[in-house]
């Protein structure tokens, strides 16, 4: 399963990301865009839970990074062992 498709695609279904090009839409800041809410994000952690059968720990949930596309992805990856280029 392909981390970045999978991500990607859970924001496509929730309207898509902003963006011209692919480093675009990485960079996007979920949160702040508005493409999804605190309630989505309880959603969304779950989902991913599920999806690849890892667990986000607070320290996580809480970083800069996380609240990024291109970050998330990061942390999946991480957390998988999938680590995309």
């Amino acid at each position: 399963m392909n981390v970045t498709e999978t991500v990607l695609d859970f924001f496509n279904k929730r309207g898509g990301l902003p963006g011209a090009s692919l480093d675009d839409q990485l960079q996007c800041h979920y949160l702040d865009r508005k493409i999804i809410d605190s309630m989505g994000i309880i959603e969304m952690v779950s989902h991913f839970e599920k999806t690849f059968g890892i667990h986000f720990d607070v320290e996580l949930l809480q970083s800069d990074e996380f609240l990024t596309v291109g970050g998330l992805i990061s942390i999946i990856g991480r957390l998988t062992g999938k680590i995309e280029t």
